[in-house]
C-alpha cells in the first residue's frame, strides 16, 4: 500500500498521516513480539533502556487512546454505526485489552479532556480549563492514565473548598502527581492542599462537623478467635491528640537480654492504647484509685484445683454482663485480670451451682501503690524502662491463688511484661541481696564506707524474677509467702 505523507499548510514540521502513523504502530507491535525471543541475548544496559522505552511507549499508547476516544465522541462515532453503542462499549468492543469496566475508565478521562462542542461545554481538563495542566499531561504520555484518573478525582473532591483563585495553583500541583504516578502520593497530598489552600470558613466548618461525627463503636467479640473489633473514627483535633500520645509508647521493648521485641507495630500501638486506657481509669491524683475492669467470672471449682501442662491450669471462665458476656476467657486471662480488676469469680461445681462467691477486696491501697513507685521505681521486669506511672501492681502469689495484698507480694509491672509474667508462668520474689556486681558495694557500706554513687542502696528491697518459663508452678514456698 503506497504511503502519502501528509502535507502540512502550517509553519511546524508536517505531521504523518493516519495511515503512516498505523503503518508504524503495526511496526512496533510486531517488534514487541520479538523481545521475549531476544531480551535474554542483551546485556544489562540495553535491558534497561528496553524497559525504560517500552514504559514511555505505554504512557504514550495510554494517551494515543485517550486522544482517540476524546475525538471520536467529540464526533458521536460510538452511535452512529449500525448497532448504536454508548462509548463504553464501543471501546470494549473494539480495543483487545479492555472490558466494559476498564473502558469506562479510558471514556471518563476521554470526556474530561474533550473541549467544548455545540451541544456540550468543555470537559474540566480540556485547553482552557482549570485542569488543562493535568489533561496536557495526560495527552503528552506524561501521566498515567491511572494516575490522572485518580487526581482528577481527587481534584473534584477538594475543588468546592478551595480559595477561588487557588484553583490553577493546585490543579497544577495534581498534574505534577500525577506524572510521578505513584497512587499514595496523589492521596496523601490532598490534606496539605486543603490545609494551604482551603477556604478558612469551609476548614472551621469542616472540623466542626467532623467533632459532631467523632465515633467508637461498641466492640463486637469474635467467640472463636477471641478478639474483639472496635471502629473508630476521629476529627483532626482528636487523632492529632492520640496519635501524640500513642507515638512515643509504641517503640519496641527489648527483652530482659536485649532480644528483639516481637510484636508488630499495630501490636504495640493496640499496647500502647491499652497502656493510656489503664492508666487514666486508675488515676486518681498520680496514683490508682479504682479497679482497672470490672468483670465478673464464672469459674468451675474443678478447674482451679487441677492443673495440666506444668501446673497451668486447665478449663476457662465465663464472662457474665457486659460486651462480654458469654465470652470464654482462658484462666491464665482471669489471673492477669485479677491483678488490676475488680474481679468477682463466681465459684461453681460440675453442676452449674454456686459454691463460692469470690473476694473482691484484694486491690492494693492508694497508699500501697505510693509505696510500690517508691520502692520499684517502675517496672520491675528486667531491662524494663516504664516508669511506675505506666505500671500495675502485681500480686507475686497470684491473689486466686490465695496472695495476699501487701507490699511483700507486690511487685509493679507495665502491661506489657505484666501479661508475659502471666503466660509465661515466671516467679518473682522480693529480696535484700545485693545485684550481681554489687556485693563487694555491701561489705563496704557494712564496714562503714560511702558506696553511695547515685544509685540504690545495695541491699534495698528489690523484686528478682525467674525468666524460665514455668517458674512460678515450680517456686519454692518462700518465694511465694511472705
Amino acid at each position: 500500500m503506497a504511503i502519502t505523507p501528509h502535507d502540512s499548510t502550517g509553519t511546524g514540521p508536517a505531521r504523518p498521516s493516519l495511515a503512516v502513523v498505523l503503518a508504524r504502530v503495526a511496526e512496533c507491535r510486531d517488534a514487541l513480539a520479538t523481545v521475549h525471543e531476544c531480551v535474554s541475548l542483551t546485556g544489562r544496559d540495553e535491558v534497561e533502556e528496553l524497559l525504560t522505552e517500552i514504559g514511555r511507549l505505554l504512557l504514550m499508547g495510554e494517551a494515543a487512546e485517550v486522544a482517540i476516544v476524546s475525538d471520536a465522541m467529540t464526533r458521536g462515532l460510538p452511535g452512529s454505526g449500525p448497532v448504536a453503542l454508548t462509548a463504553t462499549d464501543w471501546v470494549a468492543a473494539l480495543s483487545p485489552r479492555h472490558t466494559a469496566r476498564t473502558a469506562s475508565t479510558v471514556v471518563k478521562l476521554a470526556e474530561a479532556v474533550a473541549p467544548a462542542t455545540v451541544t456540550r461545554a468543555a470537559g474540566p481538563l480540556a485547553a482552557g480549563q482549570p485542569g488543562e495542566a493535568l489533561g496536557v499531561a495526560v495527552l503528552t504520555g506524561q501521566a498515567s492514565v491511572a494516575a490522572a484518573t485518580l487526581a482528577h478525582a481527587e481534584m473534584r473532591r477538594l475543588a468546592p473548598d478551595l480559595q477561588p483563585d487557588t484553583l490553577d495553583t493546585v490543579w497544577g500541583v495534581y498534574a505534577d502527581y500525577a506524572c510521578g504516578g505513584d497512587p499514595r502520593e496523589i492521596r496523601a497530598i490532598r490534606p496539605e492542599l486543603y490545609a494551604r489552600f482551603g477556604r478558612p470558613d469551609r476548614l472551621d466548618d469542616r472540623d466542626e462537623r467532623a467533632r459532631a461525627h467523632r465515633a467508637f463503636s461498641t466492640g463486637t467479640p469474635d467467640p472463636v478467635d477471641g478478639l474483639t473489633e472496635y471502629r473508630l473514627r476521629l476529627d483532626p483535633a482528636g487523632a492529632a491528640i492520640i496519635e501524640a500520645a500513642l507515638d512515643p509508647l509504641t517503640k519496641p521493648v527489648p527483652g530482659p537480654d536485649g532480644e528483639a521485641d516481637t510484636r508488630s507495630y499495630v501490636t504495640r500501638r493496640a499496647d500502647a492504647l491499652l497502656d493510656l486506657v489503664s492508666r487514666a481509669v486508675r488515676a486518681g491524683d498520680t496514683v490508682p484509685a479504682q479497679p482497672g475492669t470490672q468483670l465478673s467470672l464464672v469459674v468451675k471449682l474443678a478447674d482451679l484445683q487441677t492443673s495440666s501442662g506444668g501446673g497451668q491450669p486447665s478449663g476457662c471462665g465465663q464472662a457474665i454482663g457486659g460486651v462480654d458476656a458469654g465470652r470464654y476467657l482462658a484462666l491464665a486471662t482471669t489471673r492477669t485480670l485479677s491483678c488490676g480488676a475488680d474481679i468477682a469469680p463466681i465459684v461453681v461445681d460440675d453442676a452449674g451451682n454456686p459454691v463460692l462467691i469470690g473476694r473482691t477486696k484484694r486491690l492494693f491501697t492508694r497508699a500501697q501503690i505510693r509505696a510500690l513507685h517508691v520502692r520499684d521505681g517502675g517496672c520491675s521486669y528486667p531491662r524494663c524502662s516504664k516508669p511506675a506511672g505506666w505500671t500495675d501492681a502485681h500480686h507475686l502469689k497470684h491473689w486466686i491463688d490465695g496472695g495476699p495484698t501487701d507490699l511483700a507480694n507486690a511487685a509493679l509491672l507495665c502491661s506489657y511484661h505484666h501479661h508475659i509474667v502471666h503466660t509465661r508462668r515466671l516467679a518473682g520474689h522480693l529480696t535484700t541481696k545485693p545485684p550481681p556486681g554489687r556485693e563487694k558495694d555491701c561489705v563496704a557500706t557494712e564496714n562503714g564506707v560511702d558506696t553511695d554513687d547515685g544509685g540504690a542502696h545495695p541491699t534495698r528491697a528489690r523484686v528478682e524474677w525467674d525468666l524460665t518459663p514455668g517458674s512460678y508452678d515450680h517456686a519454692p514456698p518462700a518465694h511465694l509467702t511472705h
